[in-house]
């Protein structure tokens, strides 16, 4: 369990792996530049192995060193604002552990801000994501770190963590690759809280937009093989991931003129006399057919999220997805294309404050 200061969610967490029936567990927290607070809890919890850095060694760093002086045959990995409220978590990851070598957990947001319901979104858009996966592939190219466990065998198989900036993604992808039997175990659960302050989502959104390109780039061909191999699993996920993008290609299909508008073809044609730039406003779409498509788009978003979220047991409400599909997602995906410029003009922002 990596730790960097401290976490108030961690005493808790400690706490459900001390009642946790399961007899052979080796818990090691390790954590880098610790508060007072943190260090308080090596003398409550002594069966825990506490690893103490004064100076920040980096996430991926800091996992690889534990594990290799760690000696279970199963790893699993917790981020330290996770909350455990299963009884026998333990027992049931050891038991899908059995049967596969990569197991990545339900993550369920704990909802209680606005920001944590608009996120539970997007952890239900990758939980379903890799529920496809599992059920049409048997295998899946990414998971969410904060909760998943391994084989050591496995682990040591792929080569542990690369000293990447998305170094969840870079297991998921290589374990993907190498064919590792995958589960996405949605009997087993844990919560996830989620900091409400909106500046410290925009500084997370901003390292995830840049982790994400960065492992796109460095693994496009790969992806590219994988979608000539599955192309309906990658686009079903991708249309998951990225609902507001159905909204995206419906104008884009459907509006030759707006297309057009933007496009230097359009100001080619136009500067020959073969083509007139539109107004604003092209007579062939009109406000209320815009209007029209965004809602269609938001209607056929909201049923296939209200579906998983019957499936997957999350919940669910129209008001709330309304503000994610139209508000939300948009400025995440924002981040995204400024990730893009960002990463091929390799001018990372400075704000990241993430230490490999």
């Amino acid at each position: 369990m990596p730790v960097y200061k401290g976490s108030k969610h961690l005493d808790g967490l400690l706490k459900a792996l001390e009642r946790d029936p399961y007899p052979d567990k080796e818990v090691i927290i390790s954590v880098d530049a610790p508060t007072d607070e943190t260090r308080a809890l090596e003398s409550a919890y002594p069966w825990v192995r506490f690893r103490w850095s004064e100076k920040r060694r980096g996430k991926v760093k800091a996992l690889n060193e534990e594990i290799a002086k760690s000696h279970g045959d199963y790893l699993l990995f917790i981020d330290s604002d996770i909350k455990i409220t299963e009884a026998e978590f333990l027992g049931k990851v050891a038991e899908a552990l059995r049967d596969n070598e990569l197991v990545d957990i339900k993550k369920v947001i704990i909802r209680d801000s606005l920001m944590a319901k608009l996120v539970s979104y997007e952890y239900l858009s990758g939980s379903l994501t890799s529920y496809i996966f599992d059920t049409l592939n048997g295998s899946c190219p990414q998971l969410n770190g904060a909760c998943f466990a391994i084989r050591r065998t496995t682990f040591e198989r792929l080569g542990g963590f690369n000293r990447v900036l998305y170094e969840d993604l870079d297991l998921a992808f290589r374990a993907f690759q190498s064919s590792v039997s995958y589960s996405f175990a949605d009997d087993i659960v844990v919560m996830n809280a989620v900091d409400p302050k909106i500046e410290s989502w925009l500084r997370q959104r901003r390292r995830w937009g840049i982790g994400l390109v960065k492992w796109i780039k460095d693994n496009l061909k790969g992806l590219l093989m994988g979608v000539y191999r599955d192309p309906f699993v990658f686009l079903a996920a991708f249309f998951v991931l990225s609902p507001s993008s159905l909204l995206i290609a419906a104008i884009l299909l459907f509006s030759a003129d707006s297309f057009a508008n933007i496009s230097s073809l359009g100001i080619l044609l136009s500067s020959y006399g073969l083509y007139r730039i539109p107004s604003l406003f092209p007579g062939q779409i009109t406000i209320v057919k815009t209007i029209a498509m965004m809602f269609a788009s938001y209607i056929s978003s909201s049923i296939v999220f209200f579906v998983a979220a019957r499936r997957l047991n999350y919940k669910f409400n129209p008001l709330e997805f309304m503000l994610y599909f139209f508000l939300y997602y948009p400025i995440w995906f924002s981040i995204i294309l400024l990730s893009i410029v960002r990463v091929l003009m390799k001018k990372e922002p400075s704000e990241l404050d993430w230490k490999i």
